[in-house]
């Protein structure tokens, strides 16, 4: 076996850390949404400290990546795999940010009935989202078109779950006093399509980096 070169063990050390970032704030979000869910203030102060962490971590990647193009000298297959990283690694500082947009409304949600449709309807949109994102990001790492394609698949399908919640939200559901509980799930359902769309934007990537394929 050859000697390994600095811009195989970079590029390594970059996929490896974007698995680990992604599984971070895979955590992150599943938190937020749990707090938000149980009106757990103690769980959405856990996630909004813990942003401090996902930004060093997508920082170290964005270092990762700035030396690898100035120290290594890429070539045409490894400069698009480090391109595409950091546009990656934006993606998923967002999504720590969204996480944080969650945990936030933690606080300010009032005592209010739930409405099952619209419940339900959320709870199968955070594994979609979340789901979607794992396994974008492991598409990426792995340079696997196919698997690229089912996380973006999935990940379109959140948004045909949004519009759902959008049209149970919008029906009369009686003076049941859950107006506010109403209002705060559609913002928490935009927060998880946005989710999915930084997914679908990662899985995108993928055929740019295996074959110099245009972005999908």
């Amino acid at each position: 076996m050859g000697k390994r070169s600095g811009i195989e063990d970079g590029t390594d050390d970059l996929r490896n850390g974007m698995i680990e970032v992604s599984s971070v704030i895979v955590g992150q979000v599943e938190q937020a949404v749990n707090a938000w869910e149980a009106r757990d203030l103690d769980g959405a102060r856990r996630v909004i400290a813990g942003d401090d962490d996902v930004d060093d971590r997508c920082a170290t990647l964005e270092r990762l990546a700035f030396d690898l193009v100035l120290l290594q000298a890429p070539k045409a297959h490894d400069l698009r795999f480090i391109h595409s990283g950091l546009i990656v690694t934006v993606a998923l500082e967002r999504v720590g940010d969204l996480a944080v947009a969650i945990a936030r409304r933690v606080d300010a949600l009032e005592p209010s009935p739930m409405v099952p449709e619209v419940e339900a309807l959320i709870r199968r949109m955070e594994p979609r989202a979340i789901g979607a994102l794992s396994q974008a990001v492991q598409a990426f790492a792995r340079e696997d078109t196919e698997m690229a394609i089912v996380a973006q698949t999935d990940a379109h399908g959140v948004l045909d779950l949004l519009e759902e919640v959008m049209a149970a939200a919008a029906r009369p559901h009686g003076d049941d006093g859950s107006a506010s509980w109403l209002a705060n799930s559609v913002l928490l359902a935009r927060h998880l399509e946005r989710v999915a769309n930084n997914a679908a934007e990662i899985s995108g990537r993928v055929r740019f980096v295996a074959n110099g394929g245009d972005p999908a």
